[in-house]
C-alpha cells in the first residue's frame, strides 16, 4: 500500500511540472538585436493559458525597434562635440504587432523556480522611414537639414552633428511581415512577479528596399538574433 501511495505522489508531482502554474502573464522588456541600436527597442507582451492544452499559452505582443545598416559608422563632427553617421540618409523604425504560441519545455515544481519555454510568433511589420538630419554651419549661422551625401557643396567640415528629433514630420511608411523563434527563460520571484531572458532569431521582409545608407547595398529582407530582458507579473 505504501509503494502505491508513493507512486501516486510521484505521478502527481510530475504532472504539476508539466503544466503552467498560472493562467496569464504580462511583461515588458528591452530588446538588444544584432541589427539594432543599443538598446534596439522595447517590447510588451500578454500571454494567456490555452484551455485545450495546459502546457501551452497564446500570446500577443507589440515591439518598437530600430534597424541599422551593417555599414553604419560614426565620424566626429567639425565642432568636436558631436558626431554624424557617414552617408546615412534614413532611419528605419519598425512597429510589430505579433501573435504567437508558447510551449512549456521545463518548469521547476516550486513556486519560485525556473521555467523554459519555446516561443513561436509572427505578424505584420510597419516600417517607419525617417530622413536623417544633420546640423551644418554656414558662415555664422547653423541650420538643420536632411543629410544629402550627393550634394557636392556639403563638406564634412561644415557638419556639426546629427539632429535625431528632426524629420518626424516627414515620415513615410513601408509594409512588411516578420516571424521569429525564441527560447524564454523565466524566473519567478516575489510570488507572482517574474524576470526573464528571451533569446531568439527573427526574419523580416518589406514590400520594397529601404535605403538606410547611400552608395551601398540596401535590402528589403533583414535577419537578426536578439535578446530580450523582461520583467512582468503572473496571474
Amino acid at each position: 500500500m505504501s509503494a502505491i501511495c508513493n507512486a501516486q505522489i510521484v505521478q502527481e508531482d510530475f504532472s504539476e511540472d508539466e503544466i503552467f502554474a498560472y493562467k496569464a502573464e504580462l511583461n515588458a522588456g528591452v530588446i538588444f538585436a544584432t541589427n539594432g541600436g543599443f538598446p534596439g527597442g522595447i517590447k510588451l507582451k500578454y500571454a494567456w493559458l490555452r484551455k485545450k492544452n495546459p502546457k501551452q499559452l497564446n500570446n500577443i505582443s507589440l515591439d518598437i525597434s530600430n534597424i541599422r545598416h551593417p555599414k553604419e559608422y560614426r565620424l566626429p563632427s567639425d565642432s568636436g562635440g558631436g558626431y554624424f553617421i557617414y552617408n546615412k540618409v534614413n532611419y528605419l523604425f519598425v512597429v510589430r504587432p505579433n501573435f504567437g504560441r508558447e510551449m512549456l519545455l521545463f518548469r521547476k515544481s516550486s513556486e519560485e523556480g525556473l521555467e523554459l519555454k519555446l516561443v513561436l510568433s509572427a505578424g505584420p511589420s510597419l516600417g517607419l522611414v525617417k530622413p536623417y538630419y544633420i546640423t551644418i554651419r554656414e558662415g555664422r549661422t547653423n541650420r538643420t537639414v536632411p543629410y544629402d551625401p550627393y550634394d557636392p557643396s556639403l563638406k564634412s567640415s561644415m557638419i556639426l552633428g546629427n539632429s535625431y528629433f528632426s524629420g518626424f514630420d516627414n515620415l513615410s511608411a513601408v509594409i512588411g511581415a516578420n516571424a521569429r523563434v525564441s527560447l524564454e527563460f523565466g524566473i519567478s520571484a516575489f510570488d507572482s512577479f517574474v524576470t526573464g531572458l528571451e533569446l531568439g532569431f527573427q526574419v523580416e521582409t518589406f514590400s520594397k528596399k529601404v535605403v538606410i545608407i547611400a552608395d551601398v547595398q540596401n535590402k528589403s529582407t533583414f535577419t537578426s538574433a536578439f535578446v530580450n530582458f523582461y520583467f512582468g507579473k503572473r496571474y
